[in-house]
């Protein structure tokens, strides 16, 4: 209980203090109504949009491989499966880092195709490059559900063609 209020409580308190007083202290509706400006409103809908691609890409690049996954041989699934949950254990940060790394004017992927004789793209900073970012960071999460529900609902199908249940037929 005490950590609830401490951890969750109290920072919504600040959050409501500041929302409702100026910056001398006293009582106003301006940082409310500050929502509802233009620029707010635009951040909102960018954030929006690219939580929907990143939603998007993610589900479609991790359907079909959990799909594989549970069908593949238990040999194969574990390593795979370790290899994907392998980031998971690095700091959410450091992997923003080297995908910052990796993304940047003089980053490994533009040295590599400097060395390749091949043109440099700047990506860094775009809509792009957070999309690209946030689908590396949250893959491994719309991966694991979806090979857990996939490889039960397999399980649970080749139980019934066993049993003679018809839920194959379904």
């Amino acid at each position: 209980l005490l950590w609830m209020l401490v951890f969750t409580i109290v920072p919504l308190l600040f959050v409501f203090y500041y929302g409702f007083t100026s910056s001398d202290g006293a009582f106003t509706f301006s940082n409310i109504t500050a929502i509802f400006e233009k620029i707010h409103i635009q951040a909102l809908g960018l954030s929006l949009l690219l939580a929907v691609i990143t939603t998007a890409v993610c589900l479609l690049l991790a359907y079909p491989l959990a799909l594989i996954l549970s069908k593949s041989a238990a040999k194969n699934r574990s390593f795979v499966i370790f290899i994907f949950i392998l980031p998971m254990w690095i700091n959410f940060l450091l992997r923003i880092i080297a995908i910052r790394m990796l993304l940047s004017d003089n980053g490994i992927l533009n040295s590599v195709l400097s060395a390749l004789n091949l043109p440099n793209f700047s990506i860094m900073y775009t809509p792009a490059a957070i999309v690209i970012g946030m689908v590396y960071d949250y893959f491994p999460f719309m991966v694991l559900p979806i090979y857990n529900a996939t490889a039960i609902f397999l399980k649970r199908r080749a139980t019934s063609v066993q049993l003679r249940a018809g839920l194959s037929e379904r």
